[in-house]
């Protein structure tokens, strides 16, 4: 789920926004809220077809296990990360290239990766509140009003598959990190998040 899905979810939260009478409840409907936004007024809800369904088992399964990743926020890390450690090779695609375990961390690294954690809350809270203008709503400056379960989720989701990829600063501790390990640490924290989302799906502030 990319920053933009987490803040429909948040969106949806709110009840100045459609369905009004109640948050998501359940990961179908979790799911179902992300993968667009909520219209502004009853009136501007789409019904669906006759014997439709917002999310399939296999879409709503999905959206659980690989749900809160702030794919915008990585993208944009990672990029910075290969920039920092260009190829040997040269060339324009230098910055492609996969950084592996041998390449040399440096302070910039570590840099960089909390500068992104830092970062994500922030990034997804304007992008929330640009919505919410584009809706013509008031900015969410009251803490009450900030979507604070896709903030806090979406930088725990970070930190996660920034621990696993290629370029994280962490292949610096060689003696305890691995490729297994992070993968086995991405596969926990998603299903964590998905198995609590259900219990922060409270209404958001105006």
């Amino acid at each position: 789920m990319s920053i933009n899905s987490l803040t429909n979810a948040a969106t949806a939260r709110r009840p100045d926004f459609a369905p009004l009478n109640r948050a998501p409840n359940g990961l179908s409907e979790i799911a179902s809220a992300a993968s667009g936004m909520p219209a502004a007024t009853t009136a501007e809800v789409a019904q669906p077809a006759d014997g439709a369904t917002a999310t399939n088992g296999v879409n709503t399964a999905m959206q659980v296990l690989f749900g809160y990743i702030p794919t915008e926020v990585l993208t944009l890390y990672v990029s910075i990360v290969a920039a920092t450690h260009p190829s040997s090779h040269g060339g324009a695609g230098a910055a492609a290239n996969v950084i592996d375990q041998t390449t040399k961390v440096m302070p910039v690294d570590w840099i960089v990766f909390w500068s992104f954690l830092a970062a994500t809350p922030i990034i997804l809270w304007v992008v929330y509140a640009a919505k919410l203008k584009s809706a013509q709503k008031q900015l969410p400056v009251a803490f009450a009003a900030w979507p604070l379960w896709e903030m806090f989720a979406a930088t725990f989701a970070y930190f996660a598959w920034a621990f696993a990829l290629p370029g994280t600063p962490f292949r610096q501790f060689a003696d305890w990190y691995s490729a297994g390990l992070a993968g086995v640490a991405v596969l926990v924290v998603s299903t964590i998040l998905g198995l609590l989302a259900p219990l922060f799906q409270n209404r958001l502030g105006t």
